[in-house]
């Protein structure tokens, strides 16, 4: 007998055969029932049912505490803006926490350059943030995006 057969017939954990349906009854040797004060245990009833729990909860799936943002992906949105009216769109993908790569080829050097300022404002509002990647290309992003890259760098340092 083991020390855990041991503990357990010491606190009265071990299968009894014999169960009552009333707690303060137990039978005698003569199988007569008589009241007690104080109630028969019914270990294997309150038992199987924790170890039903702990099996239950132990067979669950691992599930992650924000699966909405877990499933939904980053997205970036890829832009040509033509005229300074379609900057509000872009501001509008910013204040829903997307980023944004603006390519302004098809643009007035000026209109882009409103545009730029217009973005400037958005993304310094939403703690984001605002680099130029290319010659006529920027990439506004919200603040849980972090840009990193020392050529990024290099390019701020050139006007636009």
């Amino acid at each position: 007998m083991g020390m855990k057969d041991r503990l357990n017939n010491f606190f009265f954990l071990e299968d009894d055969s014999e169960e009552l349906d009333n707690p303060f009854e137990k039978t005698t040797s003569t199988n007569i029932k008589e009241k007690t004060a104080e109630p028969v245990k019914k270990e294997k009833t309150s038992n199987s049912k924790d170890q039903s729990m702990r099996k239950a909860s132990s067979n669950q799936n691992i599930v992650a505490i924000n699966q909405q943002q877990a499933i939904k992906k980053p997205r970036i949105n890829v832009l040509e803006p033509r005229t300074y009216s379609e900057v509000q769109g872009v501001a509008d993908i910013l204040l829903n926490n997307q980023s944004v790569i603006l390519n302004f080829r098809r643009m007035e050097k000026d209109q882009a350059k409103k545009v730029i300022d217009f973005l400037m404002g958005t993304t310094y509002a939403i703690k984001g943030d605002i680099e130029r990647i290319g010659e006529e290309i920027f990439v506004c992003t919200p603040q849980s995006v972090e840009l990193d890259g020392a050529e990024l760098q290099a390019l701020k340092k050139q006007d636009f």
